[in-house]
């Protein structure tokens, strides 16, 4: 296959150019934070007990990670889930009282959609993350956000990734202060840790290229590739392995490092790539032991962390800065993952910027039926009316 020629400056793929500007994508969404707080402060006043975040894709991967700041800031129990899951079941479970995130980087994916819906249907606060305002789920939503990350030409994304989840941890940052749990001083730290991330994205990004595609050599021999990660580690390895998914077009298996431990280590073999994303925090020790495991097994491993020491547990490391105050760790942690993924995409010759199978994958998440409010009063005869 002939990879395309396009790019910024005419010559070759859009994705290395968006993977780049990473950077700038933190300062966009350190921009909108006062619109982020009046949100906050519109969903406080009205009440709220519950929060739920749904998407599908890389809009499900952002909220499983930001749910993480919900618990950090307020020990706030907040559910990240996908949209059909909560279009067709859990939305049983809210009321005026639970806040739904709805994300969707066109603001238009179908079942997302239909989880607005559903939201609406119980009357819960509806609150949509999107590029464009004028999309059917803001459409639909009491609350807006947008998406802040340049129009991204390429199949795989990077900056809208990182927008929807920084915008979700600013909001979990703000509500918490709404509740009396941060102070003024406390949000100006984190807006110091989000101006410290800036830079790093910037610096990190164009320095780890060479050596995310010196190991990437280790993808194209492996016979199954395992992405292993807890904690907000666990939601970047599920983008990493979709990048791989999405720009190589190989299978590949994404785990949770305990699940990984209970289920697919029984299958692992000598030629498996095991890629460990280890994180400094509570997820840390148990990503030592489960590498450990895998190298007992013989199995080759890579490890992603913002922890030196991690690199005696694994056979190439890949380590990622880490902001003082320890947040967005997440952020960082991603930016090897694709770059490892453009380098496989061209070592193979496959186009990174275009999707396989997109003439079935499109049709299948943006134009299938959804559910209505007629069906949600047929299935849910005791749930609340659409509110108009």
């Amino acid at each position: 296959m002939t990879v395309r020629t396009k790019g910024v400056d005419g010559d070759g793929p859009f994705l290395p150019d968006e993977i780049l500007a990473q950077g700038d994508v933190v300062r966009r969404v350190a921009e909108i934070e006062p619109q982020i707080a009046e949100v906050a402060e519109e969903v406080y006043r009205r009440g709220v007990r519950d929060v739920v975040m749904t998407g599908c894709g890389d809009s499900l991967f952002a909220a499983m990670a930001a749910r993480h700041a919900f618990s950090g800031f307020s020990r706030w129990l907040t559910h990240a889930m996908h949209a059909l899951e909560y279009a067709r079941d859990f939305y049983r479970t809210s009321d005026r009282d639970t806040l739904v995130c709805a994300l969707s980087y066109g603001g238009e994916t179908r079942r997302t959609l239909e989880a607005a819906i559903g939201a609406r249907y119980r009357g819960a606060q509806v609150l949509a993350i999107s590029v464009d305002k004028r999309g059917p789920i803001p459409q639909l939503a009491d609350h807006f956000l947008p998406n802040v990350a340049p129009l991204e030409r390429s199949n795989c994304r990077t900056g809208s990734f990182q927008a929807a989840y920084l915008e979700l941890y600013l909001l979990a940052a703000h509500l918490a202060a709404q509740r009396g749990e941060l102070d003024d001083a406390q949000l100006a730290l984190v807006r110091g840790d989000l101006a410290e991330l800036e830079t790093v994205l910037h610096d990190f990004a164009s320095e780890i290229r060479g050596r995310a595609t010196e190991v990437a050599h280790m993808i194209r021999t492996a016979g199954h590739v395992h992405y292993l990660g807890g904690g907000e580690a666990h939601a970047a390895t599920l983008y990493g392995a979709a990048k791989l998914d999405e720009t190589s077009s190989i299978p590949t298996l994404p785990q949770d490092t305990e699940q990984f431990a209970h289920e697919a280590i029984f299958s692992l073999e000598p030629d498996s790539l095991v890629i460990v994303t280890a994180l400094s925090g509570p997820f840390y020790e148990r990503a030592v032991q489960v590498a450990d495991a895998v190298r007992t097994i013989g199995a080759p491993t890579i490890g992603i962390g913002d922890d030196g020491a991690f690199a005696s547990h694994v056979d190439q490391f890949i380590e990622t800065p880490r902001l003082a105050s320890g947040r967005f760790g997440m952020s960082i942690a991603v930016v090897p993952m694709q770059w490892m993924a453009l380098a496989d995409a061209l070592a193979r010759g496959s186009d990174p910027d275009r999707v396989r199978h997109k003439n079935v994958n499109s049709p299948l998440i943006r134009e299938i039926p959804i559910w209505s409010e007629d069906d949600y009063r047929r299935h849910d005869p005791q749930g609340e009316l659409l509110r108009g």
